[in-house]
Parts: structure tokens; sequence; C-alpha cells
């Protein structure tokens, strides 16, 4: 064991927090420096344990616990204004399909020209793509998993906040 490590462990040996291995010993016998840094730490944790500990000013545990409360619900604030976004932007998506589905021959075209415009591309680099008709049954499991996924991350949210006593 080298002077650098026990230096780094003297600290907490003389606290009590660490026990002396019998390497550190057999380095502190040998070592006079650190012999004495051992021994400087016990004494000043002699003279601490002797003293009295100062107490926590007024209203010390008040103000940290205001704070931490503060602190956390900025926190959960922040984590609302998220999850709000998220589910406007699912809703937003919903909407869009839903709407896309009701005019469902401007969605075909629409469709119809991405896969040409697709095929155009693979047939110039050597690759052929295949047409697919448009995906009208998919669509609608889709906007409707869409739907049940924003309803149960809803209903999770409230459940969540009525357990932790914030309602």
């Amino acid at each position: 064991m080298t002077c650098h490590d026990v230096q780094e462990r003297i600290e907490a040996v003389a606290a009590g927090d660490e026990p002396a291995t019998e390497a550190l010993r057999t380095h502190v016998e040998g070592c006079l420096r650190c012999a004495a840094a051992l021994a400087r730490a016990r004494r000043i944790e002699a003279v601490l344990a002797d003293r009295p500990a100062p107490a926590a000013p007024a209203r010390f545990s008040a103000s940290v616990a205001a704070r931490i409360r503060r602190e956390y619900w900025q926190s959960e604030q922040q984590v609302d204004r998220l999850f709000n976004l998220a589910v406007a932007i699912g809703l937003l998506a919903i909407l869009g399909g839903a709407l896309a589905l009701m005019n469902l021959a401007t969605v075909t075209g629409a469709v119809a020209e991405f896969v040409s415009v697709v095929n155009s591309l693979a047939t110039e680099s050597g690759n052929r793509a295949a047409e697919q008709p448009a995906p009208v049954l998919t669509t609608y499991l889709l906007a409707g998993g869409f739907l049940l996924t924003a309803l149960l991350v809803w209903w999770w949210a409230e459940k969540r906040l009525s357990l932790d006593g914030d309602t």
C-alpha cells in the first residue's frame, strides 16, 4: 500500500467509517508521515466527538421541507406539461387520421401518388416496388389503437395522481 492510498483512507479510518486493513496497519507502522497523519486525524475526531452538535437555526426544518415541496411541485409541473403536449399531439394525430378517413378518396389518391413516386424511385435504382392497395382496415385499427393508448395513458396518470394524494 502506498502513502497516497493510506492518505485517501485516513479520514474514514479515524472516524470509524472504514476498518483499518492489515495492509494499512502495516504501512502506518513503517511510515512516520502516515502514522502522524492518522494520529492527527484521530485527535481531530476526538475533539469533534467531545463538542456538542450545534442546533439548527429556527424554522430550518420547515424551510427545507417547503423548498423540497416547491421543487417537487415544479418538477411535477414540467412532467404535466410534457404529458399534456404528448396527449395533444396524439389527439391531433388521431383527429387527422379520422378526418383523412372521412375523405377516403383523397387518402387513396395520396397513397397512390406516394406509391407511384416510390415505384419510380425504386425503378430508377434498379429495384421494383410492389404496389399495394390502400390499407383501409389497418388505418382504422391504428387509429383505434392510438385512441386506446391515449386513453390508457390518461387513466394511468390520473390513477397515479390519486394514489399520491394530490387530487
